[in-house]
């Protein structure tokens, strides 16, 4: 029975803003649908689109211009609507695909692609829209609500394989394991059922995944029993993603509405997350945004970064060749030098199986112990990482008979370093490392050979600070990075 229905004009001022909806539900139903439309969906004309493409840049430092041809490219430019649910009891996730015409299914068995089952409670009901990006004069929207008092039928999904994931995690031990930090599936706008996502992950040699939706979590549980079933360690989290840029936050201990996540109070929303347990990363910061890529490009002014755990110094596809990377890798520097303590992360931004596709990285995290959602973590929290294109890396500093690594604190005073680096068998790609650079704020930049994978040297450090390492060489016969280590940190202890 049809229990709702309204229609909304959108008008430009609506724009990054969240709309609601409410509506009454009745009791005794076990199925709910909620059929969103709008239109129209896209920005054809031509004038309009460089206009609003030339607007979005002016607000962003974006790392290298487009020419004119590069924004015809982007014509047409689409409206970008994301749906949310609240029962007035809780929150039911977030639907991110953007598309004009959509059926969102709730019900105690079942739900649709980005929220989760629940039965269904009597009582006034909260549709929001938010309205991620607009390129037309206006944006005309139909809701219509139907309840049901028997179950639907539902979709299945085949099977994706039965591949099983090798842990050499120990007690007691360090490993360096390596982890995928930011991936999605269905629930948001990716394209692979959790087992699928799960075995993609085993096929390229994931330790572990972290799942980050774009918010929304209806999807970690359903990947974490595929992870236990054949062997994948699971992280559960979420990806903010607002109107001025995307976070990744990981651990499952903070529950922050996203919708709340605005300019002026995103810095205590960070903190908050941080005191509950949560890692947060800064996602893509530099990658352009609106009107070309909503939100993705970061517009916040974060004004306390001690409490950011992490930043995506490599994102996606050609992680190392990115004039968009770069540029993040350069901010990251600039904050390690001001003495923020921040570690390198490789987020691949998972969406797809993408069998062939472009470069990508690994994240490498130094894990205490046995693998999981916790020490994952506390590897973070600590910052022993490092990212790389098809090279496993040691690095060692020796003083006195003790070992230090990355992300450790160290004294000042004279060390050994030690570097020893390994191709990975099953990297796809063609990179080759050539030199390891050690730079920092408490050295001269030096350049040192790679002889039968180690490199060796005396160093002194007389003034607290950093020093990190970086793998340099090519990427497709191109100069580039090969891997970015974390630092270590130089304090008077």
């Amino acid at each position: 029975m049809k229990i709702f229905e309204t229609k909304i004009h959108i008008l430009p001022q609506d724009n990054e803003t969240h709309v609601n909806v409410n509506f009454d539900v009745p009791d005794g139903l076990k199925c709910l649908t909620v059929r969103t439309s709008y239109s129209p969906k896209y920005q054809y004309e031509e004038s309009a689109c460089i206009r609003l493409i030339d607007e979005g840049l002016a607000s962003q430092d974006v790392a290298q211009e487009l020419t004119y041809e590069d924004k015809r490219r982007c014509i047409p430019l689409a409206n970008h609507i994301a749906w949310s649910l609240c029962d007035g009891d809780k929150r039911l996730g977030t639907e991110h695909r953007h598309a004009p015409d959509q059926l969102h299914i709730i019900s105690e068995l079942y739900a649709s692609n980005g929220f989760i089952p629940t039965p269904i409670r009597a009582g006034k009901w909260t549709l929001t829209a938010s309205i991620n990006g607009m390129v037309t004069p206006y944006i005309d929207v139909v809701v219509e609500v139907e309840g049901y008092e028997r179950h639907l039928d539902y979709p299945s999904y085949g099977e994706y394989g039965d591949r099983r994931a090798s842990n050499d995690s120990k007690s007691g031990k360090r490993t360096w394991q390596r982890v995928e930090m930011h991936c999605h599936t269905v629930a948001s706008d990716g394209d692979m059922q959790p087992q699928e996502l799960a075995q993609n992950a085993i096929a390229r040699g994931y330790k572990a995944i972290c799942v980050t939706d774009h918010n929304t979590v209806s999807n970690v549980e359903a990947v974490k029993k595929c992870g236990e079933k054949y062997g994948l360690v699971v992280a559960g989290g979420i990806e903010w993603t607002t109107f001025w840029g995307h976070m990744t936050v990981i651990g499952q201990n903070s529950d922050i509405d996203w919708k709340s996540i605005t300019p002026s109070n995103v810095n205590a929303k960070i903190i908050r997350a941080r005191q509950l347990g949560d890692i947060v990363t800064l996602a893509h910061p530099k990658r352009i945004g609106s009107p070309l890529c909503m939100g993705c490009h970061n517009r916040f002014k974060i004004t306390n970064w001690d409490y950011v755990t992490s930043y995506e110094v490599w994102s996606h596809f050609n992680p190392n060749l990115s004039a968009a990377n770069m540029a993040a890798k350069r901010e990251w520097v600039s904050l390690l030098d001001k003495g923020y303590k921040l570690c390198a992360l490789y987020g691949y931004d998972w969406h797809s199986p993408d069998e062939g596709a472009p470069n990508y990285a690994y994240t490498y995290l130094g894990i205490d112990g046995e693998l999981s959602q916790q020490s994952i973590c506390q590897a973070v929290e600590y910052g022993r990482t490092y990212i790389t294109m098809g090279y496993e890396v040691s690095v060692e500093l020796e003083k006195d008979g003790k070992i230090y690594g990355i992300g450790d604190t160290v004294s000042l005073g004279a060390y050994k370093l030690t570097v020893k680096v390994k191709r990975c068998e099953d990297y796809p790609y063609d990179t080759r490392l050539e030199k390891i650079k050690l730079t920092g704020n408490v050295c001269k930049e030096r350049i040192f050979d790679v002889a039968d994978g180690e490199a060796q040297s005396e160093i002194y450090i007389d003034k607290i600070g950093y020093l990190r390492l970086e793998g340099l060489g090519k990427t497709d016969g191109k100069e580039s990075d090969i891997f970015i280590a974390s630092p270590i940190y130089i304090e008077e202890v």
